[in-house]
């Protein structure tokens, strides 16, 4: 088939980790015998030069960090950057994208990012992937935001539990299918070192604003960490957190005060640091956006894949995935302090045992060979 993907790569500041997550799909679909491009859409508001200052399309760091991405694996001549829903475009031209638009058999498109209507409007078959359950449904049902959801033909998301009776949240009049992030192993060798020493996560603190919805609160991941501020003080582990906020924020002050170790996430600017980073960890300490967890969404994290393949045991704090993944070898939950506790002491209790285990479920349920084959079925059912 001739695909297309649609994502944000580019924003800045970068964040390697997310751009490794659609490198999986693109590069997956690839090796699956599929002819692929990708798109990227550039809101005037974003173009911003390497000090983060407001600039041109044409001077943007967005533009090379785009182009630097694409290069690197050899994609550069089937990309494009569409600024401003067409006025410009980097890579493919946009006459050359609305030709291939009529011929492309589908597009794979992220939180519905692409929506230039002379691309969109052309393909086939329209697949929109929600990134962030519970704040999508809430967004469109709830705050009446537009999220184009009427040009899209199939809905996939990465909460499991969206659109199931497992959930509170609103389905939006949409089915919903499940999919879990798809990782490459081949970019994530198994890498088992017992003298790594820090369990360590890459977190934004307040990424989104909170919503309400039916008199209830849906908060954002420092409303979580508030709640497990006082576990390092209750392990004898070193927990790190790779912060993407101001570090004068209260909140920010009082995990330090509690042990918990800050670095500067933005000192992780490219694919290579973001993958020594993990490679260098002794395992993920995940802590959810609140939404996710009291949603019940069962959001599973496509930064938590990463540490999986590379043979990282990973203790989430639970969002429901429990239900539909096995847990306890490699992929651990949490609900509460005392089990976050006991996470930290069983990983660390037989460290061996759930590195292998971390490879062994990415290996069965991570395997692009397996995941992108049945989102592809899937997104053709009831064509």
């Amino acid at each position: 088939m001739k695909i297309i993907v649609g994502a944000v790569i580019s924003r800045y500041p970068y964040v390697p980790g997310i751009a490794w997550t659609w490198i999986h799909r693109i590069l997956g679909l690839q090796k699956l015998g599929h002819e692929v491009f990708v798109i990227e859409e550039i809101a005037p508001r974003w173009c911003v030069d390497a000090y983060g200052r407001t600039c041109d399309f044409e001077h943007s760091i967005n533009r090379k960090l785009f182009q630097d991405t694409m290069q690197r694996f050899g994609l550069m001549d089937r990309a494009c950057q569409i600024y401003n829903h067409g006025v410009d475009t980097f890579g493919l031209s946009l006459a050359s994208l609305v030709a291939l638009s009529k011929e492309a058999d589908l597009i794979i498109n992220m939180s519905g990012h692409v929506s230039t209507e002379c691309v969109l409007s052309n393909i086939k078959r329209r697949v929109y992937v929600d990134e962030d359950p519970v704040y999508t449904q809430l967004w469109h049902a709830e705050y009446n935001e537009d999220l184009n959801f009427k040009m899209h033909d199939v809905f996939f998301s990465v909460g499991l539990n969206i659109g199931t009776a497992y959930t509170p949240i609103p389905d939006c009049g949409v089915e919903w299918h499940h999919f879990l992030p798809p990782v490459m192993l081949e970019y994530w060798p198994l890498h088992i070192e017992p003298s790594c020493e820090r369990f360590t996560t890459i977190a934004s603190w307040s990424q989104f604003g909170d919503l309400r919805y039916r008199g209830a609160w849906y908060r954002s991941k420092a409303e979580e960490f508030k709640r497990f501020v006082q576990l390092p003080k209750r392990v004898t582990q070193e927990l790190e957190i790779a912060l993407k906020s101001d570090h004068k924020d209260a909140g920010i002050r009082l995990l330090r005060k509690n042990g918990w170790i800050l670095s500067e996430a933005t000192q992780i600017a490219d694919l290579s640091s973001y993958q020594k980073y993990i490679v260098q960890s002794r395992a993920e300490i995940g802590i959810a956006k609140n939404a996710y967890v009291k949603g019940c969404s069962g959001w599973f994290s496509d930064r938590s894949t990463h540490y999986l393949a590379s043979g990282k045991p990973v203790l989430a704090q639970s969002t429901g995935i429990e239900r539909w993944l096995p847990t306890g070898h490699g992929l651990l939950t949490f609900r509460n302090m005392e089990e976050a506790v006991a996470g930290v002491e069983r990983i660390n209790q037989n460290y061996v045992a759930h590195c292998r285990a971390a490879r062994e479920f990415a290996e069965e349920y991570l395997d692009y060979r397996k995941v992108l084959p049945k989102m592809l079925e899937l997104s053709w059912a009831k064509a």
